[in-house]
């Protein structure tokens, strides 16, 4: 929260997948929920289309292929970052090969 609160402090434009947002609400207590309605609004969050989800599909059954488990949540916030050219911003260690696999920009948030 604090790296995307720092982003608004300099506007920069952020976005965040469908799958994002409903990882961060599930985690939110009530009273954070007001947070929430404003960070993820409609013109931040993006839609998983058709596209996305076949080109998750793909990378998940190609990370099989080679002994790698890539969660279909997982799957799917990267196929947006692909599909949308934007820098994927994670904490999760375990994306780290979707820059030399899938050549996707990322930025890591510890």
């Amino acid at each position: 929260m604090d790296f995307i609160f720092e982003t608004a402090q300099q506007k920069i434009p952020i976005y965040f997948s469908m799958i994002t947002e409903c990882e961060v609400v599930s985690r939110l207590r009530s009273e954070e929920m007001q947070v929430q309605i404003k960070l993820f609004n409609s013109s931040r969050c993006l839609e998983v289309t058709s596209a996305i989800a076949n080109r998750a599909g793909t990378m998940r059954r190609e990370q099989r292929n080679k002994g790698r488990k890539l969660k279909t949540p997982d799957a799917l916030i990267i196929a947006t970052a692909i599909e949308h050219g934007f820098t994927l911003v994670s904490r999760d260690q375990d994306m780290k090969f979707v820059e030399t696999q899938y050549q996707l920009s990322m930025k890591d948030i510890l």
